[in-house]
């Protein structure tokens, strides 16, 4: 009596496991401020006086005092 008995098992487990993460982030934060001032400011005083004063006093006294005294006396006696 031959008892033959084969067993073959095979046993084939793979297991793949992919995992691809691609994160981007871009952040582009542009602040432009610009200021520009002009203040002009401009002050003109022209202050011009002028006085003329002009007096002009004239007196003018004449007096002309004329005294002609004029006396005769005439004595005639005939005798």
């Amino acid at each position: 009596t031959t008892t033959t008995t084969e067993t073959t098992t095979t046993t084939t487990e793979t297991t793949t496991t992919t995992t691809e993460t691609t994160t981007t982030t871009t952040e582009t934060t542009t602040t432009t401020t610009e200021t520009t001032t002009t203040t002009t400011e401009t002050t003109t005083t022209t202050t011009e006086t002028t006085t003329t004063t002009t007096e002009t006093t004239t007196t003018t006294t004449e007096t002309t005092t004329t005294t002609t005294e004029t006396t005769t006396t005439t004595t005639e006696t005939t005798t």
